[in-house]
């Protein structure tokens, strides 16, 4: 099992020279970046940039955070999937990605609260939602397994895919193997209706493409607050999480993720310390 820096450690314009120091420096296995997003450098200088730190960096795996919305018109559907199929080619190739942490649409309902995450997301979807989206999906996945990749759809909050009962439905409805869930228990966990650590499994049993590991502490009297702990702190079991995922993570690769206010040098250093010790204690 591959452990990655989520690109959250040590994010933004200037930063990515010192994020793959930082990645090599505590023995991370590669850095998830964001697929989308020029930090103000525009998109052909970005890319050449991630390329460019690849090469001389070999060693490192690279996943991509991607976008790709099913709830726009037709000509912007098109034009982004041809974005999102060139993306591949170029990630496939100078970047040589396994797997890709996949989103689709925000889904935020007029007069609700971004954090009230129980009334957005899957809430808001109704039966033709899943159907377009699987249909979207499917294509997608397509041309992952051309290439042999693999995309996770995040469990995040204000998406359709953000607990895993809305996870297993949408994903009855994607005809591609490619397709699968990353799963981020940090998430689910701020969800009034989100699942427990076994829950999960027993609804997303064999769908596990990829995962980010973080701590998230929910506020027990007011549902839509939150707090980020360091992943060490263990408001989640993270050494369940990982022994659950040890046989069914399929693109053999997890990410730590660096939500928390505060030094995320020293953070870094510790996540990957902390999951090291979990994988050689479970023997992953």
């Amino acid at each position: 099992m591959k452990v990655l820096l989520h690109v959250n450690y040590y994010e933004g314009a200037g930063k990515f020279e010192n994020l793959f120091k930082l990645a090599k420096k505590v023995g991370a296995d590669g850095i998830e970046l964001r697929a989308k997003n020029y930090y103000n450098m525009g998109k052909e200088n970005y890319l050449a940039m991630v390329e460019d730190l690849k090469q001389r960096n070999p060693e490192m795996e690279l996943a991509f955070g991607y976008q790709l919305c099913f709830n726009t018109d037709e000509d912007t559907r098109k034009q982004d999937f041809e974005d999102f199929v060139n993306f591949l080619d170029w990630a496939k190739e100078k970047c040589g990605t396994k797997v890709m942490n996949m989103f689709t649409d925000s889904l935020v309902a007029e007069g609700v609260g971004y954090y009230e995450f129980d009334k957005n997301g899957s809430a808001m979807a109704d039966e033709d939602m899943y159907i377009r989206h699987g249909e979207g999906l499917t294509r997608a996945g397509n041309e992952l397994e051309k290439r042999g990749m693999l995309a996770g759809l995040e469990t995040h909050n204000c998406y359709i895919h953000d607990i895993a009962k809305s996870c297993a439905k949408l994903l009855s409805y994607v005809k591609s193997p490619a397709i699968g869930v990353n799963y981020d228990h940090g998430n689910i966990c701020l969800n009034k209706n989100g699942e427990t650590i076994d829950e999960v499994f027993e609804l997303l049993k064999g769908k596990f493409h990829y995962a980010h590991l973080k701590n998230m502490l929910r506020f027990p009297r007011d549902i839509q607050y939150y707090y980020a702990t360091h992943l060490e702190d263990g408001h989640i079991d993270t050494g369940k999480v990982l022994g659950l995922l040890k046989d069914e993570i399929k693109s053999g690769i997890i990410a730590v993720e660096y939500a928390c206010p505060g030094d995320g040098l020293i953070a870094a250093k510790r996540d990957i310390e902390y999951v090291n010790f979990l994988r050689d204690w479970l023997e992953i």
